[in-house]
């Protein structure tokens, strides 16, 4: 889980769901990874977009993402349904 701004209450994670603005309008996806980029080491969410082909990725800068929600579940061991 990472902040996504030094001063901010924010956090993104794995398997969020997030939406975050683009020169395209909004858009809405689910982050499948967090990675630095190469250039100048910014981080970026790379977003599994909604309403696209399966597997079309976006890379995203925190700083663009509008929201996040919490989508994780977590599992305990041992623990029977």
């Amino acid at each position: 889980m990472l902040n996504t701004l030094t001063n901010s209450p924010r956090q993104i994670a794995l398997g969020d769901r997030v939406t975050f603005d683009t020169d395209e309008g909004y858009q809405a996806g689910t982050v499948n990874d967090l990675r630095r980029d190469v250039g100048n080491g910014e981080l970026h969410a790379w977003v599994e977009l909604d309403h696209q082909w399966p597997g079309m990725f976006r890379a995203v800068p925190l700083k663009n993402i509008a929201n996040a929600k919490c989508m994780r579940t977590f599992q305990t061991a041992g623990a029977t349904t």
